[in-house]
């Protein structure tokens, strides 16, 4: 935008007159309907605003649901109470409602009324929607995230305002989850990097309003940037070591990004050449697979700073993407006799003038290293190339997606052994080197720099010769298997299903009250667990509803199993007696709150499991709104671990397709999560006294993986997950002070490996939400390898 603007600020509608304002002592509060089939309110005590409520909804004096009180209320924030997070709302069914005639509010175990009581016949003008229009938060550097409320098929403008100026805006053209169990709301979402002028070490803030000047933030938010980085600039005026580690401990709390959009200004900023490990000078061979655009590959060679090599372009063996393993044979035997390096890519691939170079200073990173590959640019509508940042190797994706197979490098050695195979596209050219069962990861590199521009590609096509490839290598091994070509959006994608031999399954549950949780799960996972002969074990921790108490024996009576464990709640003791208690071959952790889908969920994921080097699986999670709860967990964000997919739609195929194939991960939630009882037990469990509630998954996971193991997520298992409905969020009140404790823990024990996540690329991104935007700065770009976590055993106390 050009020039100053003043702009209009208007709040949302102030708080009705069915809020009181009793004399002190007494509870402030408010409830009314919202919706056809939703009531709102909230409640607070001014005399200590850290207190949080249960509330109870009753229909014609029915009990019918609970909320706990915690969510945000635009109206009190603009008073200036706490933190505003103080509302509840539920979602009826149509049914339920019509079917009644008043509705009330109480404290959970009072009498106390919360709000005047709402008769269901009256008129549906009196109804309001107070949920508040949308809210932002700082994501950390120069990046905002938020959301509006809108319907489905608006995308309205959101403008940043500083000082009464707007300085950027963004459509809110995607989509976030809201609410809870019993109100789960799809709203409009928005991402927005403030221009970089405004990354000058001062602290700013910010207002957000929409096109017609409705405010998303009735206060400001608080930000502060820097240039480069926090450490950087404190290293450009003082010398002293602490500084500079007081700075690296900010980037890795406070990362700062750049767009997606921002790539090209990006690679400019921040493009060098890896570091120079050897003089490189070893004769090169350059294959171009059939694809008629032989002549733009080969301008980009003429540019290379790797003088030493020579090319040649296969012709098609019988369609796109594939080739005659003796031509390739016969031109290694004469014009390429000289190559030790053999670099393979598509006709019409844009090389870097830095390709050959970097994916030889790759093969010299270590001594077993055989196969190097690399980042790639693709080319949107309008040419503009856009990055993508891919991990180090990860055997499932190769399986499934391909993803190493558009631009890499091998020894001649290897080139030489895997003809053998006899191999007619890359896909299988690349994964031979692994039919005998050789190891996995030290021998692939991965170069963190796009060293190449992929032409576009037929997936179809290549999806069906992916397929083809990874049955044969499969096969090789000796692996009993099936898969089947599927539509990716920018790569070839296949589903791969393994044939797991019969082994005997545990299902562990725990349990405090809320049978109508545990009866919902039960029921929807019963066909799939009757047809694989698996047994359930629910751990009841202190249950006290009487309901539930009947509930309980009723399954005893039925046949499951019933653990009692008295106490404080402690998740990772729950699964540890129960896994002690049981005898099958695997268990499955699975949380109350989980609804199956399908019944196809639980053989996938045993299929998975069926590869001996892989330890744990998890599964496809989904809000009830159909966003994504849980696509797997990437370590580093925020220095922590998050989940991925809380920003995507079910339907979405993720960055880079990532949400459409299986693939490695650093760890799995244990809300679903599979695994062998001899590993878990190997491994020592769930850790009690460190993580008894919060990343026990995630240290377990990251246990299993030093071990050697595998951590796979797929796709293909999917449930719906309604994420801590029956204890509530751990971030808040009197769980803080868990959550910050066990966050450390966490940092202490894995910290040098949160920032090293061989399955995220450090050109990424480390703020909350990963998969979306650039690091500012990358954290470094020298070629790796997918290297086994290590951990730092804290003394007793620490």
């Amino acid at each position: 935008m050009d020039g100053k603007t003043m702009v209009k600020m208007r709040r949302s509608a102030r708080v009705s007159a069915a809020a009181s304002s009793p004399s002190p002592g007494e509870l402030r509060h408010e409830f009314a309907r919202d919706e056809e089939t939703g009531f709102w309110g909230f409640v607070y005590d001014p005399e200590d605003l850290t207190r949080r409520f249960v509330v109870e909804l009753l229909l014609d004096g029915l009990p019918v649901r609970l909320a706990r009180a915690e969510c945000y209320v635009a109206e009190l924030a603009a008073k200036g109470i706490g933190d505003a997070c103080y509302g509840f709302s539920f979602a009826l069914t149509p049914e339920l409602v019509s079917d009644s005639r008043l509705a009330e509010v109480r404290l959970a175990n009072d009498l106390g009324p919360i709000g005047a009581s709402i008769r269901l016949n009256a008129a549906a003008e009196v109804m309001t929607d107070r949920r508040g229009l949308g809210a932002a938060e700082w994501m950390g550097g120069l990046r905002f995230r938020g959301w509006v409320r809108c319907p489905a098929t608006e995308s309205p403008m959101v403008r940043a305002v500083v000082d009464g100026e707007p300085i950027a805006e963004a459509r809110a053209s995607g989509f976030s989850h809201v609410g809870g169990t019993d109100n789960a709301d799809l709203v409009k979402a928005f991402d927005l990097h403030l221009p970089t002028d405004y990354a000058d070490g001062r602290v700013r803030r910010v207002h957000f309003i929409t096109e017609d000047e409705w405010q998303l933030t009735v206060a400001p938010v608080t930000f502060v940037a820097f240039p480069d980085a926090v450490e950087r600039f404190f290293a450009s005026f003082s010398d002293t070591e602490s500084d500079r580690l007081r700075g690296q401990m900010l980037d890795r709390l406070l990362p700062a990004s750049a767009p997606f959009a921002s790539y090209e200004n990006w690679r400019k900023r921040w493009d060098e050449s890896p570091s120079p490990i050897v003089t490189i000078d070893r004769p090169t061979a350059v294959v171009l697979i059939a694809g008629g655009n032989e002549e733009i590959s080969l301008e980009s060679l003429d540019q290379q700073q790797h003088d030493n090599w020579v090319a040649a372009a296969l012709p098609a063996l019988d369609g796109p993407g594939s080739f005659d393993p003796d031509e390739l044979r016969d031109f290694l035997a004469h014009d390429g006799s000289d190559a030790e390096i053999v670099v393979f890519a598509p006709a019409g691939t844009v090389f870097d003038q830095l390709a050959l170079k970097g994916l030889a200073q790759g093969l010299a990173t270590i001594p077993q290293a055989r196969t190097a590959y690399c980042d790639l640019e693709i080319s949107g509508e309008d040419a503009r190339p856009w990055p993508l940042a891919l991990p180090a190797f990860d055997y499932e994706r190769m399986l499934e997606q391909g993803y190493c197979a558009q631009l890499f490098a091998m020894d001649r050695a290897t080139v030489l052994a895997a003809l053998a195979a006899r191999p007619t596209n890359l896909y299988r050219l690349f994964n031979s080197q692994f039919d005998n069962g050789a190891p996995r990861h030290r021998q692939i590199i991965h170069v963190p720099v796009a060293l190449g521009r992929m032409p576009p590609l037929d997936v179809i096509v290549h999806s069906h010769l992916l397929a083809k490839a990874s049955l044969t290598h499969l096969a090789a091994r000796g692996i009993a298997a099936e898969t089947k070509a599927q539509r990716g959006a920018l790569l070839p994608a296949a589903g791969v299903t393994r044939k797991s031999r019969p082994r005997t399954l545990t299902v562990i549950i725990p349990v405090r009250n809320r049978r109508d949780l545990l009866a919902a799960c039960l029921s929807s996972i019963a066909p799939v667990l009757t047809k694989a002969r698996a047994r359930v074990l629910v751990v009841d921790n202190d249950s006290s509803d009487a309901d539930m108490v009947d509930y309980l024996e009723i399954l005893k009576r039925s046949g499951t199993d019933v653990l009692a464990v008295p106490g404080a709640f402690n998740f990772a003791r729950l699964n540890n007696l129960a896994v002690a208690a049981c005898d099958s071959d695997d268990v499955l952790l699975l949380n109350n709150d989980i609804r199956a889908m399908d019944t196809v969920w639980l053989a996938e994921m045993q299929g998975r499991l069926a590869e001996p080097d892989v330890g744990a699986v998890g599964a496809l999670l989904l809000w009830p709104s159909g966003m994504i709860q849980h696509a797997g967990v990437t370590l580093g964000a925020s220095f922590a671990a998050q989940h991925i997919g809380n920003d995507r739609l079910a339907s979405d195929p993720g960055y880079g397709d990532m949400l459409r194939v299986a693939r490695e991960c650093g760890s799995v939630t244990a809300a679903c999560l599979l695994t062998r009882r001899s590993d878990y037990l190997d491994a020592g469990g769930l850790d009690e006294m460190r993580f008894p509630v919060n990343f026990n998954d995630v240290d377990y996971c990251l246990t299993l993986r030093s071990r050697g193991k595998r951590v796979v997520w797929t796709p293909a298992a999917r449930l719906y997950h309604h994420e801590s409905a029956s204890r509530g969020r751990d971030q808040i009140g009197d769980k803080a002070a868990r959550f910050e404790r066990e966050l450390r823990n966490l940092r202490n024990k894995w910290g040098e490996h949160l920032l090293e996540d061989p399955y995220y690329n450090p050109n990424l991104s480390l703020d909350a939400v990963p998969f979306s935007a650039l690091a500012w700065p990358p954290r470094g770009r020298d070629p790796r390898v997918n290297r086994a976590p290590s951990a730092v055993e804290l003394p007793p106390g620490f």
